[in-house]
């Protein structure tokens, strides 16, 4: 009888933390599969995304400070420069097919995104090169260059939310 006790009891305990913590029962988390086939957690490749795009903006405006000195901290520009760069080489991989809305999470992604993936490519691919000439400028301690560089970072910035990316309400 006592462990008949016990099993009900435990039973109720389980129940009221599923309840409590909002469990949806055996209801799985949205997956797809990456360009290699393998199963990636949607919303982990989402807020990725989302954490990668923070620092890429975190980076960019590091930079505009720097370059914006009195005197223009040429290495603080440089290595954020650097940083946006490599960001910017992730960004395609953090949108596999299946990661946008009809997945169920929430994105601002657009469908766009993966019906035209060649465009897509090429916006993040320029934006990799604005941070490029971003980091060859400040190399050369050049304030000229490294100013018309933070301009094509913007610009690639606004292109891609322009096209690829739904409108903050």
């Amino acid at each position: 009888m006592a462990s008949k006790t016990l099993v009900t009891t435990t039973l109720a305990a389980l129940a009221l933390a599923a309840a409590m913590t909002g469990c949806k029962g055996s209801e799985p988390a949205a997956t797809t599969t990456n360009a290699s086939g393998e199963a990636v957690d949607v919303a982990g490749t989402i807020k990725a995304r989302e954490a990668n795009f923070k620092a890429i903006g975190k980076a960019n405006k590091a930079a505009k400070s720097a370059l914006e000195a009195g005197t223009p901290d040429f290495a603080a520009v440089s290595a954020a420069a650097t940083s946006i760069q490599t960001d910017a080489g992730k960004i395609v991989d953090l949108f596999p097919k299946g990661s946008g809305k009809e997945s169920g999470e929430k994105t601002q992604a657009l469908p766009t995104i993966w019906e035209k993936p060649a465009e897509f490519k090429a916006a993040a691919e320029k934006l990799a090169t604005a941070a490029g000439a971003l980091k060859t400028a400040a190399d050369a301690k050049d304030a000229k260059a490294a100013t018309a560089a933070m301009g094509e970072i913007g610009g690639a910035c606004k292109g891609c939310h322009d096209t690829f990316r739904e409108k903050k309400q």
